[in-house]
C-alpha cells in the first residue's frame, strides 16, 4: 500500500530525530519530535505564548528605548513597541545582523511572526557580534545567483558591531537594480552600518511578509546600554560578576574560559576581532586588557568603544535576569539550556527564576516550494507563496542535511552562533 504524504513525512522526520538522538543532540531532536506535525500557524502561536513572572528591569526598558531612538523610530511608535516588549518579552534571536538575509532566516521570520497579532510587535533581535566573513554574509546583498560585497577586503574579518559605512558601499549602491535601491535608506560615508542594515532588512521583509509590526534592532547595542546602566550598582548581578572577587571566582569556576565580549583590533591595514575572557582580575584578549578594580574602565569601553557583549553575557541579561523567551535556531536550542542549567547552580542567582524560562524554542526551516528563496530574489520578481497550514516538518525536511550536520551537541559550543 502506498504511503500518504503525511505518513512519508512522519517516517522522514522519525529518521532525522533518531539520527539526532544518536548524536546526543537531545534538545533539538525533542523540539522536532514534539512539533513536526503542527501547522506553521499553530506552532507559531505556541512560540509566541509566554507570561513572565516578574517585572522587567527599568534599565533594560531604557536600553531598548535608546536603540529604538538610534534607529529613528518615532516617539509614538516607540512607546507602543516598548510597552509590547515589556509585556510580552518574546524576541527572535536567530538572525545575524545584515542588510539582507538568507532563505532560512526569511523562513524563520515568516514562521516566528505568523502567530503575532497585528496589535503586537514581532521583534527581531539581530546579533552583530560576528565578523563580516561570517557564513551569513552580513556585509553583502545576498541573492541566489551571487552576493554583492559592500565592504573592502581589509574589513572582511572585522566586527559588524558598531561598524561604519564604507566607501565601497557608497560606490556599489548606484549599481544595484532600482527594485533593490528603493528599499535602501540613504547611505552616508562613516555613518552607522548597523543602523543602515537594520533599516534595509526591515524595509524588505515588512514588504515581503506584508507586516508593518516587525521591528529589527541590534540586541548587542541593547545589552551594552543595559550594562552601562547597571554596572555601578553594587547589588546588581553583573556588578557582582565583574567586580566582586568571590562571586567572579564562583562564576569562572562554572564557566571557565567563557567569552564575555568581542573586540576589534587592527592587524596592519586589516581589521580583525578577538575574544575577551576573564583572566584573574582583568578582562583580557590578545590585544586588549580591561582592569576590574572598579566599573569606570569597563563602562568607558562599553560607552565609547566597540566592546561587544558575547553570547553568555547577552543571554544572562535577556533570558535569565529579565525572563525573555528567546526564539532561536538549531544551535541555540542546544546551548541555551546548557547555560540555563549551569546558571541555576550558582548561589548568587538563587533568587532568580533561571529554570523557569523556556530556552528550547526552535524556529528554523526553509520553504518547501523553493528552499533557496532569498528575500532579494522575491523583491526582483520570484514567486513567494507561503502557506500557513504547511506543517513544521515540511519546513524542516528540505534542510535535513543542515540539521544532521549541526555542530552543537549540548556538551560543547563553538564560537559561531547559529
Amino acid at each position: 500500500m502506498l504511503k500518504t504524504p503525511k505518513e512519508s513525512l512522519k517516517q522522514e522526520i522519525s529518521s532525522i530525530v533518531q539520527t539526532l538522538k544518536k548524536a546526543k543532540k537531545d534538545r533539538l531532536s525533542a523540539c522536532i519530535d514534539q512539533n513536526w506535525g503542527k501547522t506553521a500557524l499553530a506552532y507559531s502561536k505556541e512560540l509566541n505564548a509566554w507570561k513572565p513572572t516578574r517585572q522587567m528591569e527599568p534599565e533594560f526598558l531604557s536600553a531598548f528605548n535608546k536603540e529604538l531612538t538610534r534607529l529613528d523610530i518615532e516617539k509614538t511608535d516607540r512607546s507602543k513597541i516598548l510597552k509590547n516588549i515589556e509585556k510580552n518579552r518574546i524576541l527572535q534571536t536567530a538572525p545575524h545582523l545584515g542588510a539582507t538575509e538568507n532563505p532560512r532566516m526569511l523562513c524563520i521570520n515568516w514562521l516566528g511572526s505568523l502567530g503575532v497579532s497585528l496589535k503586537d510587535f514581532y521583534i527581531v533581535a539581530m546579533f552583530s557580534g560576528i565578523p563580516f566573513s561570517n557564513r551569513s554574509h552580513p556585509g553583502r546583498i545576498n541573492r541566489k545567483k551571487d552576493s554583492i560585497n559592500l565592504f573592502p577586503s581589509s574589513m572582511q574579518d572585522g566586527l559588524v558591531y558598531r561598524s561604519v559605512i564604507a566607501d565601497k558601499l557608497i560606490k556599489t549602491e548606484p549599481e544595484l537594480e532600482e527594485e533593490i535601491r528603493k528599499f535602501l535608506p540613504k547611505a552616508m560615508l562613516g555613518n552607522s552600518y548597523t543602523k543602515w542594515a537594520l533599516q534595509t532588512c526591515q524595509n524588505i521583509e515588512q514588504k515581503i511578509l506584508k507586516k508593518e509590526n516587525m521591528v529589527y534592532l541590534d540586541i548587542n547595542e541593547v545589552v551594552t546600554e543595559y550594562l552601562v546602566q547597571v554596572l555601578e550598582k553594587e547589588n546588581h548581578v553583573f556588578h557582582k560578576i565583574f567586580f566582586n572577587p568571590k562571586i567572579r571566582a564562583e562564576f569562572m569556576q562554572t564557566f571557565p574560559n567563557e567569552i564575555m565580549f568581542y573586540s576589534p583590533f587592527l592587524d596592519g591595514k586589516y581589521e580583525r576581532m578577538e575574544n575577551i575572557t576573564f583572566f584573574k582580575n582583568i578582562l583580557k584578549g590578545k590585544h586588549k586588557e580591561i582592569t576590574l578594580g572598579d566599573p569606570k574602565s569597563l563602562i568607558k569601553e562599553l560607552k565609547e568603544g566597540r566592546l561587544c557583549p558575547a553570547l553568555l553575557t547577552g543571554f544572562l541579561a535577556l533570558a535569565f535576569l529579565n525572563e525573555f523567551k528567546c526564539l532561536g535556531s538549531f544551535a541555540q536550542v542546544e546551548y541555551l539550556p546548557v547555560y540555563q542549567k549551569k546558571l541555576a547552580e550558582l548561589k548568587f542567582l538563587k533568587d532568580y527564576n533561571v529554570q523557569g524560562v523556556p530556552t528550547a524554542n526552535l524556529t528554523t526551516g526553509v520553504f518547501p516550494f523553493n528552499p533557496e528563496l532569498y528575500p532579494i530574489d522575491i523583491i526582483l520578481g520570484d514567486k513567494f507563496i507561503p502557506d500557513k497550514n504547511t506543517s513544521f516538518g515540511e519546513l524542516l525536511l528540505p534542510m535535513k542535511k543542515t540539521l544532521l550536520e549541526s555542530y552543537f551537541t549540548g556538551s560543547e559550543r563553538k564560537n559561531d552562533k547559529k
